[in-house]
């Protein structure tokens, strides 16, 4: 737990940092983030190599190295995206308002003071710094960030306590692979035994891998110090299909081909039919003179809607899948049934339950005190937790690093009528785009990927839900913390991204909103039924076929950011197992696993020592090593 506190306090540090200061590799922007996988290296190989040699019989066990990684794995969703939109959207409406954007007129009369910056000196020192012997003013933070961080907390306990309650059916029951877990299961275990403590490490195959990803990293280096030097490139181009059709990326990613080995072969086919499927659909429609919203940067629209429309599918099917499941969660928390073991869980289930109902009931009156109508916030929160939920199974399913869909608040306001929407309810829902804003840095999916972790530590949930607590707050508290006060020293204005035209850009639309209720292109949002359509067949033919090739998880993924990045790396893990069990079989799969660990390793040290070389070198004009 000390170690995992510290992993965090980095976490903390680092998410600012590396994002608005250093401009080095985003610390904290994915579901399997740097910050987390190099300071567990150092822990698992380095630490743990000098303990050997001191005194072996303390040396950090398997229970202990994953209870490290699972604090900073959920700990790392907080920084940077997470409470920087938060810190932004408290301190923006009292700075920016002109008479052109209309927020004195419009903005203002709509918010609550509890939960921004009202004091306008505040406000204006925070985005463009101290005056010489001025003083952070804390008081005028105390209220809103008080009220903010118990909406965090709240956030924390719904998100844990509703995988506590989903834990055995996705493991036990359904017995998903949670890819992304793969990586740190294999650094705790110490077999085959050898110089190094980590297992993997003593294989030479591994280094092959280690090797073959870290080395384009360390040559690009030399780039660093002398500009002219050539690089080895990630981007080899386009694939057209046509004028209309969007573009396939075909960008190289050692890290994406490594995890994707470890996703099951059905799946990883299914994104790739699907996403060539969904282009195809993109060029022709478009070609038909159909309007699909904006073109793919991210992701359209239309492959947003259909997204959410296969969401609100796959997830009410997979709760109707689990209600024998849930039925004995609910046996046991109200009826205490005797004959039902929760002793295994991370918590008891009447524990969880009740945790789930009454964090569930302080979010929604979060909104409703906020400004919101009950009506308005039962139906955002309601697709808040389809997208949540949603997130969290294309996590430990597919192994995607990272996935980014339909925001609630954008479904929300296509599915409620503007017209009869009050304009405190817009204004409230201009404040939610802090805590479900980035879909990558979603809460609930790191907790949902713990729990593959926590298997060997569960006996112990007491001291288990207080590191997850404690890895919740510190980095919530402590990038807050560090945050505001980088802001007064520097001027958060010179931040831009978050801090500014993506601020304005929020309440900009609230009060869009609110002016011209009728201006909504709410048709798009039909595009959803033809994610519905999608999902229910390809359910249904599975039903009468199973040997039935594709996936319905695969096709909600395609219809994700940054996978329309991914897709060549994911491709190339996917003809690299297939090849690998059709002449080697299952033997051969095993043998050659530490080689894509080895991907993702020289991967996470190419960056770690990138890092060092930033911030040694190059203070304040780092360089990227991101994936997206």
């Amino acid at each position: 737990m000390l170690l995992g506190t510290v992993c965090v306090t980095f976490m903390a540090w680092g998410g600012h940092y590396t994002r608005h200061i250093g401009h080095v590799t985003k610390m904290a922007q994915d579901h399997l983030p740097w910050g987390v996988v190099v300071p567990f290296i150092v822990i698992t190989v380095l630490l743990n190599k000098i303990i050997q040699k001191i005194r072996p019989s303390a040396m950090l066990s398997r229970a202990e190295l994953l209870v490290i990684f699972g604090m900073a794995s959920i700990g790392s969703a907080l920084p940077s995206y997470f409470m920087a939109h938060m810190l932004a959207n408290i301190a923006a409406p009292y700075y920016f308002p002109t008479p052109e954007n209309s927020w004195a007129a419009e903005l203002h009369p709509n918010l609550v003071d509890w939960a921004v910056v009202t004091d306008r000196v505040a406000a204006k020192w925070f985005y463009e710094g101290l005056p010489a012997g001025a003083s952070i003013p804390w008081s005028a933070w105390s209220t809103p960030l008080f009220w903010r961080l118990s909406l965090v907390g709240a956030i924390g306990c719904f998100c844990y306590s509703a995988v506590a309650m989903l834990r055995k059916q996705w493991v036990e029951h359904e017995r998903l692979t949670f890819p992304l877990m793969t990586l740190p299961l294999a650094m705790s275990t110490r077999e085959p035994q050898g110089f190094f403590p980590v297992g993997i490490l003593n294989l030479p195959i591994f280094w092959l891998g280690f090797a073959f990803a870290i080395f384009p990293i360390l040559w690009n280096m030399i780039g660093y110090f002398v500009p002219v030097f050539p690089t080895i490139p990630r981007q080899f181009g386009h694939l057209s299909l046509g004028r209309e059709f969007p573009p396939i990326q075909t960008r190289f990613y050692p890290l994406i081909i490594g995890v994707s080995y470890f996703i099951e072969l059905e799946i990883s086919f299914s994104i790739i039919i699907y996403f060539l499927l969904l282009t195809l659909e993109t060029g022709i429609l478009t070609r038909l003179g159909f309007e699909l919203g904006p073109p793919r940067g991210d992701t359209s629209q239309f492959e947003n809607w259909q997204g959410l429309g296969a969401l609100c599918v796959l997830i009410p099917w997979g709760l109707w899948m689990a209600r024998g499941h849930l039925y004995e969660v609910y046996r046991k928390a109200i009826h205490r049934d005797p004959s039902i073991d929760d002793s295994g869980e991370l918590l008891s289930y009447r524990t969880a339950l009740y945790t789930w109902i009454l964090s569930g009931l302080f979010i929604l009156a979060w909104c409703v005190a906020s400004g919101m109508t009950l009506y308005f916030a039962t139906v955002f929160l309601f697709f808040v937790l389809i997208v949540w939920l949603g997130i969290s199974r294309i996590s430990i399913e597919t192994g995607l690093i990272s996935s980014r869909t339909i925001h609630a608040q954008f479904a929300t306001v296509h599915v409620v009528d503007l017209a009869n929407a009050t304009p405190s309810s817009l204004v409230a829902l201009a404040m939610t785009r802090t805590w479900h804003r980035d879909l990558k840095t979603a809460l609930m999916a790191p907790m949902a990927n713990s729990v593959r972790l926590f298997d060997e530590v569960r006996s112990d949930r007491t001291r288990l839900t207080i590191a997850v607590a404690i890895a919740v707050a510190v980095v919530a508290g402590g990038s807050a913390y560090y945050a505001i006060s980088a802001g007064y020293s520097t001027g958060a204005y010179n931040y831009g991204g978050i801090y500014a035209g993506s601020v304005q850009g929020t309440f900009d639309r609230a009060v869009g909103y609110i002016k011209d209720p009728f201006g909504l292109d709410r048709e798009l949002a039909l595009w959803s039924l033809l994610g519905v359509a999608t999902a229910v067949a390809n359910m249904a033919i599975r039903y009468a076929h199973p040997s039935f090739p594709l996936h319905p998880i695969g096709f909600v993924s395609a219809t994700t950011y940054p996978a329309n990045q991914s897709i060549f790396s994911l491709f190339i893990a996917w003809f690299a197992k297939q090849a690998i069990l059709r002449f080697g079989g299952i033997g051969l799969y095993r043998r050659a696993a530490p080689f894509f660990m080895g991907l993702m390793l020289g991967y996470f040290t190419g960056v770690g020592i990138s890092f060092i070389v930033d911030c040694i070198w190059f203070p304040g004009e780092g360089h990227h090593l991101s994936l997206y």
